[in-house]
């Protein structure tokens, strides 16, 4: 009887035992879901994320490129201003000789001589866009001294090797002639100062009016006598000739570009043979700040200052250097070119 009623139970209750599985599946299927959804959104979370920090690492990818850009520039500078320094013979192994782009801001750039001046900008249309560099060597240079005697800038002798460093076809010391302009002569066979002199105004006109009109206004009636000035190396002449109606000697900035003339900022002194940058440093850290000042120094003081700062700077002979300051105090550069001349590495022979 008892088995009966539990199979009559049964029998009514049926749908139940087929409602269970699917409750108990469709359960542990939410679960199973609920599980591999959560796991979606932490992956969805993630790409976001990564997607985020790939942007970022784009950006900083892009600032180090830039930052890569200046460092290379830098560094090129830097590279060409060793090269200047080891061509140098103080003790610190360089001669800081100011020449362009430093503190005495001539401008331009340093290319072997090469003036790419827009000096010319005023009579020179055709050379027009070159008008980002220096435009007046007096005011540029400010408190420098340029090494010039009463006769005027004390250059190297005609027989000096610093001379091979100014090229017959380089028109850039003419006045009135820049890098376009130049070209322009080399490409209708002018290629020294000797042919550019040579030619006439008439000859000259006839040139530039073969490249349009911006250059048929150009005046070249002056460059044959500048350019016979050069050809004869007559260059104080060629300086005083350019400076002759107030202007200032491109002729005079070349030079200094190139070495042939050097040009000192007032009391730097580095124009001493023997002074570097960092002897400076430890003589200015001194009191001695002025060429007078270091005139006056006695030589003992100086090298107890040199004996003070290390083993290094003891290598170093300060005997000469009073007398050399005391030169350039006076501004007697010639004096001082020739008593440098008898030097090595600001020592006596």
């Amino acid at each position: 009887m008892i088995t009966l009623n539990i199979l009559t139970d049964m029998c009514t209750w049926w749908p139940l035992w087929w409602i269970l599985p699917f409750l108990l599946g469709l359960l542990l299927g939410w679960a199973i879901w609920a599980k591999w959804a959560k796991r979606a959104q932490e992956l969805e979370d993630r790409v976001a994320q990564l997607t985020i920090d790939a942007k970022q690492k784009d950006s900083d990818l892009s600032a180090c490129l830039k930052e890569k850009s200046h460092f290379k520039e830098a560094l090129s500078i830097s590279e060409s201003r060793i090269r200047k320094l080891q061509e140098g013979d103080d003790a610190d192994g360089a001669r800081d000789i100011v020449t362009i782009d430093e503190s005495l801001a001539f401008g331009g750039t340093e290319n072997g001589g090469e003036d790419e001046s827009s000096d010319d900008a005023h009579n020179d249309a055709g050379d027009s866009d070159d008008s980002n560099t220096a435009s007046n060597f007096a005011s540029n240079i400010a408190s420098a001294a340029v090494h010039t005697s009463s006769a005027g800038p004390s250059l190297p002798d005609a027989g000096s090797a610093k001379w091979a460093k100014l090229q017959s076809n380089n028109f850039q010391i003419i006045e009135g002639i820049g890098p376009k302009m130049e070209s322009v002569l080399h490409e209708n066979n002018v290629n020294s100062w000797g042919a550019l002199a040579g030619n006439s105004t008439a000859q000259l006109n006839d040139i530039l009016g073969r490249y349009g009109d911006k250059y048929r206004i150009i005046d070249p009636s002056d460059w044959p006598a500048q350019a016979a000035l050069a050809r004869d190396a007559n260059w104080n002449g060629l300086i005083a000739h350019q400076k002759a109606d107030g202007s200032d000697s491109k002729a005079e900035k070349v030079f200094v570009k190139l070495g042939i003339l050097k040009a000192w900022k007032q009391d730097d002194l580095k124009a001493v043979e023997g002074i570097g940058p960092k002897i400076e440093g430890l003589l200015h850290a001194a009191g001695i700040t002025t060429w007078a000042g270091l005139a006056d120094a006695s030589v003992e003081r100086i090298a107890s200052i040199l004996e003070a700062a290390g083993k290094r700077y003891q290598l170093a002979d300060p005997s000469t250097w009073p007398r050399q300051a005391a030169m350039a105090a006076a501004g007697d550069w010639d004096a001082l070119d020739a008593y440098q001349d008898e030097l090595n590495g600001g020592r006596t022979s």
